[in-house]
């Protein structure tokens, strides 16, 4: 387990509360970009959809530039890192970098063709689904990184971590949702 400092806020990473609005983006700005492809140029609302597609894209794309600042800032502010994490960090980055770049010329032909075309035309529906596609895959790896390898993961001094098993799942305190005010819960048997 790694901890943050240097660049970070209170001790902690800057960049994982800025990676949601990217991906989730690039994966609706595809899933607008099939429903309007599927409604055809002569509906109403797949031009909607094509709309919708092009603003939420254009949105994520400047949220990106700041994830992707944050990722930076928080890459040199981490401590040596064994070699397995690093070429995970060195995918994770060239995932996303081209995403970036998909998704910018996405946005600019979108720009181009936002009056001309009355649904997304399906070549812009590749790029789309390239780009969210590619979101996804290095959103994973980003993942791998922090519950994977721990990176960016801070722990408290004299609090030891907790030992799991490879392989095993995540250790949960037992469900609480079917208790009332008051009511304490019951310990298994064991």
């Amino acid at each position: 387990m790694h901890n943050i400092s240097g660049h970070s806020w209170r001790g902690r990473a800057l960049h994982p509360p800025f990676t949601d609005f990217p991906i989730a983006a690039y994966v609706f700005a595809a899933a607008f970009d099939i429903v309007s492809v599927a409604g055809g140029p002569h509906r109403n609302w797949a031009t909607q959809f094509w709309h919708a597609g092009t603003f939420v894209l254009v949105g994520g794309l400047v949220v990106c530039l700041v994830t992707m600042l944050t990722g930076f800032l928080d890459l040199h502010s981490l401590p040596g890192q064994d070699p397995g994490a690093s070429r995970t960090v060195l995918t994770h980055v060239t995932a996303m970098s081209a995403v970036f770049i998909i998704g910018s010329a996405d946005t600019a032909w979108r720009i181009t063709e936002y009056h001309r075309q009355a649904s997304t035309p399906v070549a812009i529906l590749v790029i789309s689904l390239a780009a969210a596609i590619g979101v996804c895959v290095g959103a994973a790896y980003g993942g791998t990184l922090v519950f994977g390898y721990g990176v960016g993961v801070r722990v408290t001094t004299g609090a030891p971590a907790p030992a799991r098993s490879p392989g095993a799942g995540p250790q949960l305190p037992p469900a609480r949702h079917r208790l009332h005010r008051g009511q304490a819960m019951r310990q298994p048997r064991r």
